[in-house]
């Protein structure tokens, strides 16, 4: 059990933060990596919720891993975001306010590979051509001037 799911035991679908991660990938042709969540059906970039003991690094390296089979060969932080714009209510009930280091991903390697545990699909868009963002991707992509 992850340290959000030990929080649920608690305190239910309440509101809870939820400090994490995301990391923005872009290829060679300046596309953005995102991908089809199976909770909420729509597209996102990869990212996740801190577990206890770790860093916003190192959970930034862990979830790019877990989701995509990417390797960072380092980050640069671009922004941390949270706050009532941040606030999210998954379809399943679940309510929180995202508290998110926001990192480009850089000197990528590896090759793209789809977890099947939170993922539909993963692709590279064209910032001028994204698919239906999940509201978080869209908060922060828009606080970067991405869109």
């Amino acid at each position: 059990m992850n340290y959000i799911q030990s929080l649920r035991a608690f305190v239910g679908t309440r509101p809870i933060i939820a400090v994490g991660s995301a990391i923005l990938v872009f290829n060679e042709q300046n596309e953005l990596l995102l991908q089809l969540r199976k909770d909420t059906n729509d597209w996102g970039v990869p990212g996740g919720a801190m577990e206890l003991g770790d860093s916003f690094e190192e959970t930034a390296y862990k979830e790019l891993l877990e989701e995509t089979g990417l390797v960072a060969g380092g980050l640069e932080l671009l922004t941390i975001v949270s706050g009532k714009d941040f606030y999210y209510q998954y379809p399943h009930g679940d309510e929180v306010y995202n508290a998110t280091a926001i990192y480009k991903a850089l000197n990528v390697t590896g090759e793209l590979v789809n977890d099947g545990l939170e993922s539909k699909d993963l692709r590279y868009f064209s910032l001028h051509a994204l698919p239906n963002l999940n509201y978080t991707t869209m908060m922060f992509l828009k606080k970067l001037g991405y869109i």
